[in-house]
């Protein structure tokens, strides 16, 4: 009857989707996050992720700095990121450095994200 409606609230949820770069879900993909001063900050999930960012939900409450690394445990690369919005535990973030083995990377302290068990210093 009132299908006018419907196609309104379709076109809307379209304009929402509609995104730089499409994004993938992830399935309990772990990552680790550590300050640019590599400060490690808390463990997390990437619960989605794209060309462009990441959805992240962290595994405590916790501040994140405005710029951070992203360590994805899953391909052992390394990100630097800007945090873009917070609700809660979720947040959403974007690469300002894409994401790059760990390997690639001479700092220790970063290095340090891929050990299983690890301790960040300066």
């Amino acid at each position: 009857m009132f299908s006018f409606l419907s196609s309104k609230r379709d076109s809307i949820a379209a304009a929402i989707q509609r995104r730089l770069h499409p994004r993938q879900r992830t399935r309990l993909r772990p990552a680790k996050l550590a300050s640019l001063d590599n400060e490690f900050i808390c463990d997390c999930t990437i619960r989605d992720i794209s060309d462009g960012g990441v959805r992240l939900v962290l595994n405590e409450v916790t501040d994140l700095p405005e710029e951070f690394y992203v360590f994805d445990a899953v391909p052992k690369t390394v990100a630097e990121v800007q945090l873009r919005w917070r609700d809660g535990l979720a947040a959403g973030v974007v690469y300002l450095v894409p994401p790059a083995s760990i390997r690639h990377f001479n700092n220790t302290g970063v290095r340090k994200l891929a050990q299983r068990l690890y301790a960040l210093d300066g």
